[in-house]
Order: C-alpha cells, then structure tokens, then sequence
C-alpha cells in the first residue's frame, strides 16, 4: 500500500528584476521581504499540521439518540479517530466515504434503527443483529450502546465495525467471499487498535482467544464459516462468541506469519474476480485448507 504523503513547497522569489539605486530601497526591500517570508512559512505549516493531523476522523460523523450521554458519545469518538489513525499509521488509508455511526440506547431502538435505515423486516432484521451490539452497512454504523459499557469494548467494537468499510472500499461487494477472513480482519484490526490505545496487548487477545476455543469441545471450523449462511449458523449452533473468536484468531494467526500488508493484498485480489481459495494461495503461498489445518493444531496445543 502506498502511504498518503503530503509535502510543503515553498514558492520563493527568484530575484530582483531590477538594481535599487539608493540604499534606502534596498533596506525596505529587504525588511518587507523578511515579513513575508517569515509569515508564508508560519501560515504553510500551520496549513499542512492542521490537514494531517487535527482531524484524522474527518470521514467519520456521529449520531447519537436521545438517552445517549456526551461522555459516551465521545468515547464513540476516540474510538473511531484510533481507528481512523491505525489506518493511516499502518496502510496509509483513509475513508472515501463519510460514514455515519449511529448510536441507540437499547436493544429495541437497535433493532427498529436497523429496519429503518437498512429497510429490512424485523425478522431479518433479528437474525442479521443476533449475537451483535453492531452492525455495519451502506455508509452506516448502527450500535446498541446498552451492549458495550466499558471504554474498551467501545474500542474493539467500534474499530471492528469500521474495518468493514475499509474492506468494502478495498474489494467491494466480494469482501465478504470468505466470512470467516472478512470477520476475522475486523477483529484482529480491534485487538491492534485496542493495543495501540494501551487497554490489552495482542498477546492476551491470543491467548484468550486461542485458549478459550482450546477448553470448549464444541466449536465451529474455519471451514464452517465460509459463507454468510455459514456464519449465521455457527452463531445459533455455538454462539457469536466462539464463532467470532475461531475467525480472530484465524486473521490473527495470519497477519502475525505473513503481515498486515498480505490480508490487505488478499482483499485487493479479491476485487478482481478472482476465486477466493485460489487468491489466498496466490498471496499466502499456502492453501487454504493447509492454513485451517495449522489453525486446528494451534488451538489443539493450547488444550
């Protein structure tokens, strides 16, 4: 990926088109040339600080309803500016697209926001909300705010919710070809955001995650959360928990051998049409079903 650089350039004058004649002028020149000067550069970088870094969240609005508290909201906020900030930092992306994060006060304002704006029926709008308190779609964040109390949790979710669009924005509507790729890049993107605002390292969401599947004997396989009927299954048959943290620590068990740049590369691909097990085997250099073997094993050991 190519980073976004922005580069100051001064324009200076490239000289005197004519020769004072008395040293009078040729001190006013000089004075009033230094005030200029002096004041271009001031203004310049105050312009390119003010560009980069005073909003990097610039792609991002909240809405909150009313029951929603400012120092909720504003936590909503660091989240997403966090979010936005590791994109930047480590790919060099930025949002295209405003995205609008909505925040409701309980399950059942969630569930009404979710038929409102994604303009579904309540039954599905129930089924594609089980086991969330977020969903993400079009340019929009719906968040039940009942179901995330602690600064920490607003992050993970927030940072979580926010990797869809920036996988949407890299392969469009072939971003979520593999569920379990798909969710597993949000969630391992909320850990590394988590970690980068100081809550938990990395390696406890690893070993939480790893362990947590390791002592529970019926839980699903990478290979049983490849489609989105896939992924809705697991979470009534195991529950969102395990389905979400067999796909975490799958993404994160990738990024850790092959980088962050590689899981971006595979999105990218995907874009083109390609089929999806064969773009993994293209970027990884393994198949797909050699990794879900090594995933198996890895969270065997941990028994």
């Amino acid at each position: 990926m190519l980073k976004n650089k922005m580069i100051d350039s001064f324009n200076n004058e490239s000289g005197v088109n004519h020769i004072f004649n008395t040293r009078l002028k040729a001190i006013a020149f000089w004075f009033v040339f230094c005030i200029l000067a002096t004041a271009t550069i001031t203004a310049c970088a105050f312009s390119t600080t003010s560009d980069i870094w005073a909003d990097p969240n610039k792609g991002v609005k909240i809405e909150q309803m009313v029951g929603i508290t400012s120092e909720a909201a504003d936590e909503i906020q660091q989240a997403a500016d966090a979010t936005t900030r590791f994109f930047i930092n480590n790919t060099g992306m930025r949002l295209k697209n405003q995205v609008i994060i909505i925040l409701t006060t309980d399950r059942r304002s969630y569930i009404d926001e979710i038929i409102t704006k994604f303009k579904i029926s309540e039954l599905e709008a129930e089924r594609v909300a089980r086991g969330t308190h977020a969903l993400s779609g079009k340019n929009l964040i719906i968040v039940d705010m009942s179901g995330i109390p602690t600064a920490r949790q607003k992050t993970f979710l927030i940072a979580h919710e926010l990797t869809h669009h920036y996988q949407r924005q890299i392969a469009g509507n072939r971003a979520g070809n593999v569920m379990w790729m798909l969710e597993g890049m949000a969630e391992t993107v909320g850990a590394q955001v988590v970690a980068q605002q100081g809550y938990l390292q990395i390696e406890q969401y690893k070993n939480n995650w790893r362990t947590g599947l390791a002592k529970t004997a019926d839980k699903p396989s990478l290979s049983q959360l490849k489609t989105s009927n896939d992924w809705s299954r697991s979470i009534s048959q195991y529950g969102s928990s395990l389905t979400y943290k067999t796909a975490g620590l799958a993404v994160l068990m990738l990024t850790e051998r092959f980088g962050q740049e590689k899981v971006l590369d595979y999105f990218a691909e995907l874009r083109q049409g390609e089929d999806p097990e064969v773009t993994f085997q293209n970027i990884f250099g393994i198949t797909m079903t050699d990794f879900i073997a090594d995933v198996t094993y890895a969270i065997r050991k941990a028994a």
